[in-house]
């Protein structure tokens, strides 16, 4: 696979994802694809390039605890304000 065919479905989801910001869960939805991308590519250029692979289990740590941390504040912010909408909330308001 070339260069250009793994990465441009990981810009096409972070251009969506700063264009559309409404519900909260979509947004987690989408950085979790990225993730998931991201870690795919990783795994091609690894596979690729005959290194061994630990970061990738490095990488889908890290993603674990960002989705626990985005879930949590999900759940938070559903508790305090009784919808998941970005733009209802205290949040985005600086």
């Amino acid at each position: 696979m070339k260069m250009e065919e793994m990465v441009s479905p990981i810009l096409l989801m972070v251009m969506i994802y700063l264009v559309s910001k409404m519900n909260m869960i979509n947004s987690l939805i989408m950085i979790e694809y990225i993730s998931i991308m991201v870690i795919i590519t990783m795994m091609i250029l690894i596979k690729t390039m005959n290194m061994e692979n630990h970061n990738i289990l490095y990488f889908i740590i890290l993603m674990i605890t960002e989705s626990v941390i985005g879930l949590s504040i999900l759940i938070s912010m559903i508790r305090t304000h009784g919808n998941d909408f970005l733009k209802s909330s205290s949040v985005l308001k600086l």
